[in-house]
């Protein structure tokens, strides 16, 4: 899958977790477009976290736990971690 197709799930799993600062659709055009998002600006709740990480799974097959995510900082640093768990 490419960095584009993997921005696209993350923006669709967000606004299906209904993610209070990732609901401004300019902010979900700026990311596809590879701005980086912080995920403290963003409100993520654990529920949210884990569709995230259960999106990331069950499309790309590959893990992401919840816990991970606020090590990664930003929605580049989940992109990122994805890519590398796709190459491995």
């Amino acid at each position: 899958m490419t960095e584009r197709e993997i921005r696209e799930l993350i923006c669709q799993a967000l606004r299906y977790a209904s993610v209070p600062g990732f609901n401004r659709s300019d902010r979900q055009a700026a990311f596809i477009n590879g701005e980086d998002v912080g995920l403290d600006d963003l409100e993520i709740d654990s529920l949210a976290a884990m569709e995230l990480c259960i999106a990331i799974e069950t499309n790309l097959d590959v893990t992401l736990l919840p816990a991970e995510l606020p090590a990664l900082g930003s929605l580049n640093g989940i992109v990122r971690r994805v890519e590398e768990l796709q190459r491995a």
